[in-house]
């Protein structure tokens, strides 16, 4: 009894161990902040493609990721309202699928006024991912767009 006891508490921290070395692992791929200035309010995070991106804005959760497809980022995106973790979901997430060409720009919007903008980087090889008060974004898609016409 005491060896099955002994062989229990082993593999349990076997386990914990795991996980502890998988939660450092992941803190590794904690995007980094860009260096461009951004008012407190904001923020812009950079990532590799097949990387996960989740994002919480207003009462809305998106979490996605996107692929580089020849020079276009092909983002795939599930929306969804918060909820409690503890009850079943109300409704069925959404998923939105993109084609961004270099440095086109997609806007996401809550109706509590914050907004992500997701834009694909040089060649698709990185997206970067703002989040701030949807004036802002909306005017800096505003822009982006009128030097690049979208296709």
């Amino acid at each position: 009894m005491i060896g099955a006891t002994t062989k229990v508490s082993r593999k349990l921290q076997s386990i914990s161990a795991f996980a502890g070395i998988m939660a450092l692992g992941l803190w590794v791929w904690v995007p980094a902040a860009s260096s461009e200035p951004l008012s407190p309010a904001e923020s812009r995070a950079e990532y590799a493609p097949m990387q996960s991106i989740s994002y919480s804005f207003g009462s809305k959760f998106m979490s996605g990721y996107f692929v580089k497809d020849s020079d276009t980022c092909s983002v795939t995106l599930m929306v969804i309202e918060k909820s409690d973790p503890e009850e079943p979901l109300p409704l069925a997430p959404t998923r939105v699928r993109i084609v961004l060409y270099s440095g086109q720009i997609v806007g996401l919007d809550s109706e509590e006024g914050r907004s992500l903008n997701l834009t694909c980087g040089e060649g698709a090889r990185t997206m970067f991912v703002d989040v701030g008060e949807r004036e802002v974004l909306v005017a800096r898609q505003a822009s982006a767009n009128k030097k690049k016409p979208m296709l």
